[in-house]
């Protein structure tokens, strides 16, 4: 075997076995497997080695060898992120997404600009060859406000699919990290050629910008019209992994940018495809590993010795992009009249940064030298923090909001313990030789229905207009709304069935309101139900999607709601037997 390939099997096998003991030690400290990964990525890499003389686990080499595997993830969930930004979930929030977002980003950089440029003008005092003090201080404030703008897409998403978190909010989420990495590269690619390539100008801007949009496009227009030509789940994985793979190999032939053109495939594929969920459910059965290797590549790359290289310029970055998120999605969510948990908590789930990040400070470095290569180690350090910190902020975020459920965050440890797997392993094996089997292990018990629940529930004002409840539901995957009057006490559930069923005059429909076809909930549920007894009631109520949580002791308060997919879901991760 050739000693380079030798190299790079023996580097994926060290990036594999360090994963597993990456998610373990995550599992152990309750944190995002995200951050475990990242942390195992580290300890193998050259930059932990070199910095306390310990024998290299994976080469430089080795690692620019694997860069493949990592783009191919990056363009599978850029792709996916993209698929965020389809018209529907556009529509849905209509002119508040765009004001959320433009406040939060122009917050973000105009802090981040600002501080940077200050603190080299007054205080650090760095200057470019060529370039007077102000002018290089400008230019600094410049690219790293375009640059803060950018949000992790891999981590967001990896965690979010980690914690199983689902509703308005993480919804909004995954929206505003595809937007954000969207306006950053807009913005810094029109920085670059303006004040950067000597050769800039409007037609290069149009190059560098509309024509990765649209090669995405024209993919993502081909590939859902390949889809509705096949059936086999197997072809449907083998139909993304090689789009997303030829539109970033042509991406980076033509000299474009294959973060913009995954981004315009995602979107409109999920515009155009009737069969995007599909498609993305058979992508989910095997896109797991590729993340896994993605994040410990992410983890080895990191530099940790630019921490001691970013200084004071590096401490501004990371304090004033932190501010910039927090404050600016806060008033972002307030300007756009969204809710008190989206003000509260989005900003963050937007502090976690990557990849995207180092690729456009290392696009700098190239274009430009002599000021490229300060702003790319204050990228480079301030990445070690944000990537490390950024899951756990994301978890937070998501949590707090009330869209993870409880059992998603206690069952972090082992099923078993180490003498449990050895005597479970001792009896399969004794069952194999046709030895009588040994005793089994008890029951965990049951799991009650608040540890399942969702607590972040959309609901709708008794009030609302009939063309108002019509755009909500169209926009729901559920079949039944809890409605809620001034004082948001609960007063019950609008089914969708008799709304389909419901005949009436078109001429009035302007008259009819949420209240008027609200029933009772006479099948709620106590948050204190076992979750055993939770299963009966949904196998007696096979047409409902999910029961609606109340309190018995307040009627009135709509504690949550209990699917019936994370019912089951639970029954299976717990190994329960009804």
């Amino acid at each position: 075997m050739p000693v380079d390939s030798f190299h790079i099997i023996s580097a994926l096998a060290v990036i594999l076995v360090a994963a597993l003991i990456g998610g373990r030690f995550a599992s152990f400290c309750r944190i995002p497997r995200v951050t475990g990964y990242l942390l195992a990525g580290l300890l193998v890499g050259p930059s932990f080695a070199g910095l306390f003389n310990l024998p290299q686990l994976i080469s430089l080499p080795a690692l620019e060898e694997l860069r493949l595997i990592s783009d191919i993830a990056l363009a599978l969930i850029l792709m996916n992120i993209g698929g965020q930004l389809r018209t529907e979930n556009l529509r849905r929030w209509k002119q508040r997404i765009a004001i959320f977002s433009l406040t939060e980003v122009i917050l973000t950089a105009a802090l981040v600009g600002i501080t940077i440029s200050i603190a080299n003008q007054f205080i650090v005092q760095q200057t470019v060859t060529g370039l007077s003090l102000t002018h290089t201080s400008l230019l600094f404030g410049l690219f790293t406000g375009t640059i803060s703008i950018a949000t992790a897409p891999a981590a967001t998403l990896m965690v979010v699919r980690e914690y199983e978190a689902e509703g308005p909010v993480t919804r909004l989420v995954l929206t505003l990290v595809s937007l954000n990495n969207l306006f950053s590269v807009f913005a810094f690619s029109i920085a670059a050629q303006l004040f950067i390539s000597s050769g800039g100008g409007l037609v290069s801007i149009i190059y560098q910008l509309f024509l990765p949009l649209l090669l995405g496009g024209v993919f993502g227009f081909i590939m859902s019209l390949w889809a509705q030509r096949i059936e086999l789940p197997s072809e449907h994985k083998i139909l993304l992994l090689g789009g997303v793979t030829a539109v970033a190999v042509i991406s980076r032939s033509l000299g474009l940018e294959p973060l913009l053109s995954c981004l315009a495939l995602g979107m409109i594929l999920a515009d155009s495809s009737p069969r995007w969920d599909r498609l993305v459910k058979a992508l989910n059965e095997v896109d797991y590993p590729l993340y896994v290797v993605f994040f410990v590549l992410a983890g080895a790359n990191l530099h940790i010795e630019t921490l001691a290289h970013i200084g004071l310029l590096g401490i501004t970055y990371v304090l004033a992009r932190t501010c910039g998120k927090l404050v600016g999605a806060s008033l972002g969510a307030r300007l756009g009249k969204f809710g008190q948990r989206e003000q509260s908590w989005v900003g963050m789930t937007l502090l976690a940064q990557a990849g995207m990040a180092i690729g456009l400070a290392a696009t700098l470095s190239k274009q430009w030298p002599e000021g490229g290569k300060l702003v790319e180690t204050i990228i480079l350090g301030s990445v070690v923090v944000f990537e490390l910190f950024g899951p756990l902020a994301v978890r937070c975020g998501l949590v707090r909001a009330g869209e993870v459920p409880l059992l998603s965050l206690l069952r972090k440890r082992a099923p078993q313990s180490g003498m449990e797997g050895l005597h479970s392993i001792a009896n399969h094996f004794r069952n194999n030789l046709g030895l009588p089997a040994g005793h089994k292990l008890e029951n965990p018990g049951d799991i009650l229905v608040r540890h399942i629940m969702r607590l972040n529930v959309e609901t709708i004002h008794h009030g609302a207009a009939f063309q108002e409840l019509l755009n909500i539901i169209a926009h729901s995957r559920y079949d039944r709304f809890p409605v809620v009057d001034d004082e948001q006490n609960f007063v019950g559930i609008i089914n969708y069935t008799e709304i389909r069923n419901l005949l009436f005059e078109p001429s009035l429909s302007n008259l009819l309101v949420a209240r008027d076809l609200t029933s009772s909930a006479h099948q709620s549920i106590a948050p204190d139900t076992p979750l055993r007894e939770a299963l009966k009631t949904l196998k007696k109520k096979r047409n409902i999607s999910y029961f609606p949580v109340i309190d018995p002791e307040e009627p009135k308060k709509l504690l949550g709601i209990l699917s019936q997919n994370d019912v089951l879901a639970a029954f299976r991760r717990l190994n329960l037997e009804e």
